[in-house]
């Protein structure tokens, strides 16, 4: 997308166009479908994005971008109480599954994967962010707080796509515990 991008670009074009992929799919959805659907010419299009792949990857991104920061935001406000925040987050993960599969399809696509992810990598940046401010609030060590983050999104991979609760409460109960154990352990120690 060019420089240009502001947030009029976000709200105006990226935000329906994810919601569109969303309630569509990415295979049923051709440009003149999207700017149908928002009442823009395809000029206008152009003007921000490249390609198609670039109106695609980039209304994607923005979208699991969206996301994580909810998902983070409720994470903050549930630390206080871990064990609630363990036992709700399956619930918050299913108002989104239909939006995770359509990033895992993306991001899994030969087409579009590659690009996706390397457009991506800026949420390595706000993982970090977030880690540290975790790691901090908990009184935990960086380095085992990036492990919890990383083991509970492959949790939300598996979870959302093949819908196992048993196995997912399983193993959020496991990582709970195990955060317990660690976050007392490095408080008790300091």
């Amino acid at each position: 997308m060019k420089n240009k991008r502001g947030k009029d670009v976000e709200k105006t074009f990226l935000e329906p166009s994810f919601e569109y992929l969303v309630e569509n799919g990415l295979e049923n959805t051709s440009i003149r479908d999207l700017c149908k659907a928002m009442g823009v010419s395809s000029g206008s299009v152009y003007y921000w994005f490249v390609s198609k792949d670039d109106v695609y990857i980039s209304a994607v991104k923005y979208g699991l971008s969206k996301i994580v920061n909810e998902l983070f935001t409720i994470a903050f406000e549930r630390m206080g109480n871990l064990e609630y925040f363990f036992d709700t987050f399956l619930d918050e993960v299913d108002k989104y599954k239909k939006e995770f599969r359509l990033v895992f399809q993306v991001t899994s696509s030969p087409v579009y994967g590659e690009r996706m992810r390397n457009k991506a990598e800026e949420f390595k940046f706000m993982y970090e962010k977030y880690i540290s401010m975790l790691s901090e609030m908990l009184g935990c060590d960086t380095k085992f707080m990036t492990s919890v983050v990383y083991m509970i999104m492959a949790l939300l991979v598996d979870y959302v796509m093949w819908e196992d609760l048993p196995t997912s409460k399983m193993q959020l109960d496991s990582l709970y515990k195990m955060m317990k154990a660690e976050c007392t352990k490095q408080t008790t120690a300091n």
